[in-house]
């Protein structure tokens, strides 16, 4: 009797035993499912590591990120600004004098493109005074004047800044041409009248203005 009580007894042991180890077993399992949940969240939520460097990241000078165009300077001065770069370029030397030479072409593709919408506004201007029966003199000294214009105004023109972009190998330009610098060459053409060099400065300022507001 009681070896049987003992028999007894030794298999409830057993099965409280391994009743216990499949509990607990069950906890590490939910617990590892558990882990496995909050890593897939945590990986799904967490923000990727930037790998792309851009020029924002250095804290530029403003002109970097605003480009070339028409504007206004803190002190008011209407102005026209181009941007170059240059990058890949081993030599100091080489780099920045292309990257001036690619501020400088585009600032005198804006000059080119002011100076033509002032040249077809007038053209209309001039044909109707011609068609009314006025000398058509003035109208072919307008036309002579816009041919030089981009010149005589690109040669007051100039460098006044560099950025290079500490991570990369790129060397940035700043090229500057005041408005008044056109104005004043257009005052040197003596063949045309008071009035025409009047209007066509008066234009211009319009005109970089409309330049200004559209980003231009």
């Amino acid at each position: 009797m009681s070896g049987h009580c003992s028999k007894s007894f030794n298999s409830l042991e057993f099965y409280s035993l391994t009743e216990v180890a499949m509990k607990n077993v069950q906890k590490c399992f939910i617990f590892i499912v558990l882990l496995a949940i909050v890593g897939m969240v945590s990986g799904c939520t967490s923000t990727p590591e930037k790998t792309r460097v851009t020029v924002g990241d250095y804290q530029p000078p403003e002109w970097v990120n605003k480009g070339s165009g028409a504007f206004e300077d803190g002190s008011g001065e209407k102005v026209f600004y181009g941007v170059g770069s240059a990058d890949g370029i081993r030599s100091i030397s080489l780099r920045r004098s292309t990257a001036d030479d690619r501020a400088l072409a585009n600032l005198a593709t804006q000059i080119e493109a002011t100076v033509k919408r002032l040249s077809k506004d007038f053209q209309e201007i001039t044909g109707r005074s011609t068609a009314a029966g006025k000398d058509s003199t003035e109208r072919e000294n307008v036309a002579q004047a816009f041919k030089v214009l981009v010149n005589q105004t690109l040669s007051g023109s100039k460098i006044i800044d560099h950025w290079e972009h500490p991570a990369k190998n790129v060397l940035y330009s700043l090229a500057r041409i005041e408005l008044k610098i056109m104005e004043k060459k257009i005052d040197l053409h003596n063949e045309l009248s008071d009035e025409s060099r009047d209007a066509i400065k008066k234009k211009a300022e319009k005109l970089h203005e409309e330049m200004r507001k559209e980003g231009l």
